[in-house]
């Protein structure tokens, strides 16, 4: 048996180990495989019984290159398997340099770290697949601070409804989103999954020239919820995205 730097096996099961120690002493499936015996170690650490090609294994050499150097081995623990499993799957389909992929590193990398396990939960998975690269954004703006905005709406007598929003004042940062009119799409998403909230602080009504209201104007402030500060703190690098 070949003896391998890093825990390999507390990355896989005992069949797929067993095979990657046999891979790793075949000089033929040395040559095949990208995945390098110097990072073995690291990668049992995280990989489950799964099909990977041959451009995917290099992208996960370099994850795993990267992950080796950020945990301390005796800070590393097994990867739960329900979590691992399905981040690899979704990240076949997401290039490297994509914000969705630094967000499946950052959530593989705290699910080996016996220091940033307890902010891992196996639903974050399913949620960054749902996300979008500008809604990655908007929540990595989010920690930095709220967005505060102020519109207005006007009233209709007639039918006894606010109606015509206008924007006075927002701090969204839309000239940093690819798609920057999808905003109310991405803001109605991110608060259907319990990631941020669009309260109303505070109103005061629009006083017209004969002292009737003619409209509202409203203070609101966009946040993350108490459930998508721990999204964020497991999902997003603390240092930030380094492919923005």
């Amino acid at each position: 048996m070949v003896n391998l730097p890093f825990d390999i096996e507390k990355l896989l099961d005992t069949k797929v180990a067993d095979k990657l120690y046999n891979d790793a002493v075949s000089a033929t499936a040395k040559e095949a495989s990208k995945i390098g015996v110097d990072v073995l170690k690291t990668a049992r650490l995280l990989f489950v019984p799964l099909q990977l090609t041959a451009a995917f294994q290099d992208r996960i050499e370099k994850m795993i290159s990267r992950i080796g150097n950020k945990i301390p081995e005796d800070r590393r623990i097994e990867a739960p398997a329900e979590l691992v499993g399905p981040a690899f799957e979704k990240m076949k389909y997401i290039q490297d340099d994509n914000l969705l992929w630094e967000m499946f590193e950052e959530l593989i990398t705290r699910s080996i770290d016996k220091e940033g396990i307890e902010s891992v939960h196996p639903s974050f998975v399913y949620i960054i697949s749902q996300l979008s690269r500008d809604e990655a954004l908007i929540l990595f703006k989010l920690t930095e601070r709220d967005f505060k905005i102020i519109d207005t709406l006007e009233l209709n007598v007639k039918d006894n409804r606010f109606e015509n929003l206008k924007i006075e004042e927002s701090q969204i940062p839309k000239d940093e989103l690819f798609v920057p009119s999808k905003i109310d799409f991405y803001n109605s998403h991110l608060e259907s999954l319990n990631l941020i909230q669009w309260p109303v602080e505070k109103q005061e009504p629009i006083i017209g020239e004969n002292k009737a209201q003619i409209g509202v104007r409203r203070f609101s402030k966009i946040h993350l919820t108490e459930f998508g500060r721990l999204f964020v703190s497991a999902c997003i690098p603390t240092s930030g995205f380094a492919n923005l």
